[in-house]
């Protein structure tokens, strides 16, 4: 897995964030979503590339990536890949994102939209139109979005008391199996759980989503961006159940094409190759 990248650790002032880097070519970030790592890119990452110079980090907390403050909000995570891009020598760059990476992503766009040439967004509806529509539904698939985001230590002491039972039964219930994630890829993910820090990111992360970084959406109502956008998701999963994805995201990006991939919540690892074909021809 990941052929010809080399890893690094950066240094930020509110993270070191941990990243592999490898290909020639315009830069393009991967980021990737709860509760996986950046292992999650392993089926794309070395044939995209083939033609880009990749880079793909842990998100602030989770996997190796650590983070320096309890600020986990989309708006310190996005600062935090601004500054690792600038670092490696990228003002301007493309980004392919899923699940949490995805509102990195947007979060991105909206406060540094020179920096953010394209974007792709996988299986995700905006943060506003999730807590819009939760109905009993839909809570019970993303029972995570409230339980994580409860206040105090009660979240970290119930997972870290059996880290691993909790990470499976949460992709479990994303993905209806683990036997669609390759074995080295799922034996990080089960690292990652194991590390009471990474645990309190995905809290500190769940509770600025439903806190922060709700007021930061509610303030950028009507803010468009032009830039290409690729909307992907699962027919399978969840995000299709209550609203059409692609004319969710057209309120953000009035240019977003897009459609759905037969498959769950876990889209590259699902269908890979369905999924490449698709960036291939947006990263165009």
């Amino acid at each position: 897995m990941f052929a010809g990248f080399e890893e690094i650790d950066v240094a930020l002032p509110e993270a070191t964030i941990h990243a592999r880097v490898g290909g020639k070519g315009d830069p393009l970030l991967l980021l990737h979503g709860y509760p996986q790592t950046h292992f999650m890119w392993h089926p794309v990452a070395e044939q995209l590339a083939e033609t880009h110079r990749v880079i793909i980090p842990d998100l602030r907390g989770y996997g190796d990536s650590v983070a320096k403050s309890d600020d986990f909000t989309f708006r310190a995570m996005a600062q935090d890949f601004i500054l690792l891009m600038e670092h490696l020598g990228h003002s301007q760059f493309q980004v392919v994102s899923h699940d949490r990476g995805s509102r990195v992503a947007h979060r991105m766009v909206l406060d540094h939209p020179d920096a953010v040439r394209s974007v792709a967004i996988l299986d995700i509806l905006p943060t506003l139109d999730v807590w819009r529509v939760m109905d009993d539904w839909l809570a019970k698939k993303y029972y995570h979005w409230s339980f994580l985001a409860q206040p105090g230590d009660m979240p970290r002491r119930l997972i870290n008391g059996d880290p691993i039972l909790f990470l499976h039964s949460a992709l479990l219930g994303l993905s209806g199996s683990t036997d669609l994630f390759a074995k080295e890829a799922l034996a990080e993910y089960e690292r990652a759980a194991r590390n009471p820090d990474v645990v309190a990111a995905w809290c500190g992360d769940y509770s600025a989503g439903a806190s922060t970084d709700l007021d930061h959406d509610r303030e950028n109502l009507g803010q468009t961006s032009d830039i290409p956008c690729l909307v992907l998701w699962g027919s399978k999963g969840a995000v299709a159940h209550h609203i059409d994805p692609l004319e969710a995201w057209k309120v953000w990006f009035p240019n977003a094409v897009g459609h759905a991939v037969d498959a769950g919540h876990f889209l590259v690892e699902e269908r890979p190759t369905e999924v490449l074909e698709a960036l291939i021809e947006h990263l165009r």
